[in-house]
């Protein structure tokens, strides 16, 4: 079947792409749309539409710009959007000229490499040359244990006693309960997102693959997003400069039915930093009845070894990871792209 691919923006083809979303993802949000589509504080989205011979449109696919920075120098690359093709036309090679199109336009940018994360189209990142460089991974961290016991142990009295040990058991092997908390730290569990965000970024933030986590970028991700409530957890030291942020969300639903508290993103200075953080959204959550803590993480081994510390464990998520790098810079070293303890990906890159 034959395909004919445009480029456009989303703007001028707002209706026809807001109505493929919703046939594939279900989202009839115009608000959504908006945001995710018009609004990224990087600059303009790239946009590539796939119609079949009538005219019809039947898939698109967006390359997002956004910044990193190396030895404190910001560089632009590319996040490839997730291809988006009507279910009849996705064994029809539609999704690999999109793609296609997307690297081809991509010596035309300014950006030095593309990276993409996908669960369905591995295969056509593949077929493009992309590499990849490994999976995100599924922490869970159980806190209260009673929803899982519930299948098994139907006496109540019985079920929550059992429960009351098994959860003291997990809290004592937790490195949260080794973890000295000084009472000069400042702790903020609903902060407002300033200018210290950035500062904490550009100073600590080198030697790591990651978007920049500006004020700007985390107002768009985290406050101006019309679906989800976000909360943000920070620490401060005595001058009241960031040691780390944590950004959560309460009331998700778990695989097991389960109350669960979900971390978008997070970021700190250092090792210690993280660690006071998590001990202490850990002993939140207890107190404010959560079961479980669950995260989405793509990045380095310190951290996933730090989680392991604190009781959580892995689940293999299908997202995987890729990178293409831009042919015509040809300074740009792709090596240490491809080592995934370089990189720190959270749910702040994996828009729904």
């Amino acid at each position: 079947m034959g395909y004919s691919i445009t480029q456009t923006t989303p703007s001028d083809d707002h209706e026809e792409l807001l109505s493929l979303i919703n046939r594939n993802f279900k989202k009839t949000d115009s608000q959504w749309f908006n945001w995710s589509h018009q609004q990224n504080p990087f600059g303009d989205n790239y946009c590539w539409l796939a119609r079949e011979e009538a005219g019809k449109l039947v898939g698109s696919t967006g390359l997002l710009p956004r910044r990193m920075s190396s030895s404190k120098q910001p560089f632009l690359v590319g996040q490839a959007e997730g291809i988006n093709v009507d279910e009849t036309h996705r064994g029809a090679q539609a999704a690999l000229k999109l793609q296609r199109a997307l690297i081809s336009h991509l010596p035309e940018t300014e950006f030095d490499f593309v990276f993409g994360m996908t669960e369905t189209a591995a295969a056509v990142f593949k077929r493009c040359r992309y590499q990849e460089i490994g999976n995100f991974q599924n922490w869970v961290k159980p806190i209260r244990s009673e929803y899982k016991l519930k299948d098994k142990i139907r006496t109540t009295i019985l079920r929550k006693g059992i429960s009351s040990l098994v959860d003291l058991s997990l809290r004592i092997y937790s490195l949260e309960t080794r973890t000295f908390l000084s009472h000069r730290i400042k702790v903020n569990f609903d902060a407002p997102i300033d200018e210290r965000f950035g500062t904490l970024f550009s100073e600590y933030s080198d030697g790591s693959f990651m978007v920049e986590r500006t004020r700007e970028f985390l107002e768009w991700r985290f406050r101006h997003e019309p679906d989800t409530r976000f909360h943000i957890l920070t620490l401060e030291n005595p001058q009241q400069e960031l040691l780390g942020y944590l950004v959560y969300v309460l009331g998700e639903s778990g695989r097991n039915g389960d109350y669960a508290a979900g971390i978008q993103d997070f970021f700190c200075r250092d090792q210690k930093s993280l660690k006071q953080m998590l001990a202490i959204f850990c002993e939140y959550t207890r107190q404010i009845g959560i079961d479980s803590i669950v995260l989405n993480y793509f990045g380095k081994k310190e951290v996933m070894k730090l989680l392991t510390k604190f009781g959580f464990f892995q689940r293999r998520s299908t997202i995987r990871v890729f990178v293409h790098a831009n042919q015509h810079k040809p300074n740009f070293d792709i090596k240490p792209i491809l080592d995934s303890d370089r990189w720190h990906l959270t749910n702040a890159e994996l828009l729904s």
